[in-house]
């Protein structure tokens, strides 16, 4: 598998363009759309298969190098919710002096992987999440509101005013169940009216 494919998207959405893909993988492994949202990382196995898809020695990772990855992952999704900023880059930046990353000019400048460990990826995702943020790719990347979803979504829209997920999935399960609270609000003020 090539390590930037973005993997599938809820409800056909365009996926994050280019290398953006890996970082847009790497947060969303929380949820598996085949397993019925299970976690990729539930366990030091399910890490270590997802390095290994990704073209990783997923062999080399223990549950330290999992810990670290769910820690990254969680700061990733904070910063496409914009909450939490400083935490989340903090805990970007104690990574990231942790992990090997290389930078190569030929035959366009990037950031590549120092080796194939686990802690090469990390300093992949941390590298390609450094290039989207300084050529503002980053900021049509979001993460879904939705109460059971925060899946990180690549915003394709001209005006980047996308907020779901999917409207078909998480946005009309928000807005029926605001209805249904509202009609119930509604409801239960004319009756004590009488």
């Amino acid at each position: 598998m090539d390590p930037f494919a973005p993997g599938r998207q809820p409800a056909g959405r365009t996926p994050a363009p280019g290398r953006l893909g890996l970082v847009q993988a790497f947060t969303n492994s929380f949820w598996d759309l085949d397993a019925a949202g299970a976690d990729e990382w539930a366990d030091v196995d399910g890490y270590r298969a997802w390095l290994t898809r990704r073209g990783f020695a997923g062999a080399r990772a223990d549950g330290s190098d999992r810990d670290r990855a769910v820690a990254m992952r969680a700061a990733i999704r904070a910063l496409a919710r914009r909450t939490g900023q400083h935490a989340a880059r903090r805990t970007l930046d104690d990574v990231a002096r942790a992990t090997p990353l290389l930078v190569r000019f030929d035959p366009d400048p990037r950031h590549e992987p120092a080796g194939d460990g686990p802690d090469d990826l990390l300093g992949l995702v941390l590298g390609v999440l450094a290039e989207a943020m300084a050529d503002g790719r980053w900021e049509r990347m979001k993460a879904c509101p939705g109460p059971h979803c925060g899946w990180l979504f690549y915003d394709a829209s001209r005006n980047r005013s996308s907020q779901w997920c999917s409207m078909r999935i998480c946005g009309n399960r928000v807005k029926g169940r605001q209805f249904r609270a509202r009609a119930r609000n509604d409801g239960t003020a004319e009756g004590s009216g009488s």
